[in-house]
């Protein structure tokens, strides 16, 4: 009997242990069992919803990916943009354009004006000159070829000179007189008394490192073939030569002068170097000068005292029609008696 007990007791013993272990290891192998189940197919199923998520929205490298993207994205915009931003400058291109047709405008303006100088070289109280290169003699240009000096200047009496054709008498009535160089005219007409048709021409010449103003005159003409405000060149001519309406012998009577504003009042001037240059003296020693391309403005209307001179009623010792018929001497004596 004690024997079957205890065999029982063992029997029994070993169910609860068997039981117990049973009890223990089978939470431990479930939770072995869940943790393993869920651990091991979670791994994968985690790695390809990574996988998948990667695709679409990743956790870490889809923040930096997304970044990239982003400043990428905003590249584009900005290029996008761009074209955008110079559309708007493409409006105002025609504003760039405006000055491109603005400035052809002004261009061909600015240059214009020494081409209607060129043509009348007077605007008002002012003219465009060129500037003189040289200066020549006013017959048998340039050197007074078949002509000699008759009377020279004499300060204080004779204040320019007196040029006659080598032939003698009036051989040389009607030979062409030239401007002595490039200049303006600021004074052609008859003058009557002893002066009969005189032209006096204004020229700007560059000496010392500035611009100077002259005036050359050509008196007693027997013809005027320029007018006032006209621009003439270098051995143009400017007349014929005369006898200041049969008074005297044909001859030229050239003045050359500093004073731009003695005009025909000489007697209110004194007349000596002072006011006048030596024709010859001048011009030999002004044959060649530095010049420019450019046009010099020069003032028109300097003989203040003519404007007291009434043309009309101004005695006329010439021989034609209408003059008084005065001979030589009476001249003199009205000259000698103005001095």
């Amino acid at each position: 009997m004690r024997e079957k007990f205890l065999a029982g007791v063992l029997c029994g013993f070993a169910v609860l242990t068997q039981s117990r272990a049973q009890e223990v290891e089978v939470p431990r192998e479930s939770s072995a069992k869940v943790a393993a189940s869920t651990t091991l197919p979670e791994q994968p199923k985690t790695q390809t919803r990574v996988e998948q998520t990667n695709i679409s929205q990743p956790p870490d490298l889809t923040a930096e990916q997304m970044r990239k993207a982003g400043s990428l994205a905003a590249e584009r915009v900005k290029r996008e943009s761009q074209p955008e931003r110079t559309s708007t400058p493409e409006t105002p291109k025609p504003q760039t354009t405006k000055p491109e047709i603005v400035r052809p405008i002004d261009r061909p303006a600015r240059e214009k004006e020494p081409i209607a100088a060129e043509q009348m070289a007077f605007h008002g109280d002012t003219a465009f000159t060129k500037l003189a290169d040289g200066f020549d003699f006013p017959v048998g240009r340039p050197d007074a070829q078949g002509y000699y000096k008759a009377r020279g200047f004499q300060s204080q009496g004779h204040p320019g000179e007196d040029w006659d054709g080598s032939g003698g008498g009036n051989t040389d009535l009607g030979d062409p007189i030239y401007s002595i160089s490039n200049g303006v005219v600021v004074f052609a007409r008859d003058c009557h008394m002893g002066w009969g048709n005189v032209v006096i021409v204004r020229h700007a010449y560059r000496e010392g490192g500035s611009i100077k103003n002259i005036d050359s005159l050509y008196g007693h003409l027997d013809r005027i073939v320029v007018h006032r405000g006209q621009r003439v060149a270098r051995g143009e001519q400017v007349g014929t030569m005369g006898t200041a309406h049969g008074l005297y012998d044909a001859h030229l009577h050239l003045e050359i002068r500093k004073n731009i504003e003695i005009g025909m009042s000489r007697s209110a001037f004194a007349c000596d170097s002072s006011n006048y240059y030596d024709p010859s003296q001048f011009i030999l020693s002004h044959r060649h000068l530095q010049t420019g391309w450019g046009k010099y403005r020069i003032a028109m209307n300097t003989f203040t005292h003519d404007a007291l001179i009434d043309w009309d009623k101004a005695r006329n010792y010439s021989h034609d029609s209408g003059g008084t018929n005065e001979s030589a001497a009476a001249l003199k004596k009205a000259v000698a008696s103005q001095h």
